[in-house]
């Protein structure tokens, strides 16, 4: 949660330094998120110019459907809304 409380900052600071495309790593670079954790990164991160999930090699798999098909479904919603 750290991590994502502190990416709209980040991103904010970058675009006022003329750097526009830019995006946090979705889920997070390090750790593993939950399922709830998860959900909010893909959510955040479907309005930021950027979006992509990136970790770091040491972390779990972080497809939307190994969080079963609940949270599959509101990472989906996200998604789609993005390129709706």
């Amino acid at each position: 949660w750290p991590h994502l409380k502190v990416a709209a900052p980040m991103l904010l600071s970058l675009n006022t330094a003329a750097l526009s495309f830019v995006g946090a790593d979705v889920g997070g670079f390090f750790g593993n998120p939950d399922a709830e954790l998860m959900t909010r990164w893909m959510q955040a991160g479907a309005y930021q110019p950027f979006f992509r999930g990136h970790a770091h090699h040491d972390s779990k798999r972080r497809e939307p459907w190994i969080f079963g098909e609940v949270w599959m479904s509101r990472m989906r919603h996200a998604a789609m809304a993005r390129y709706a």
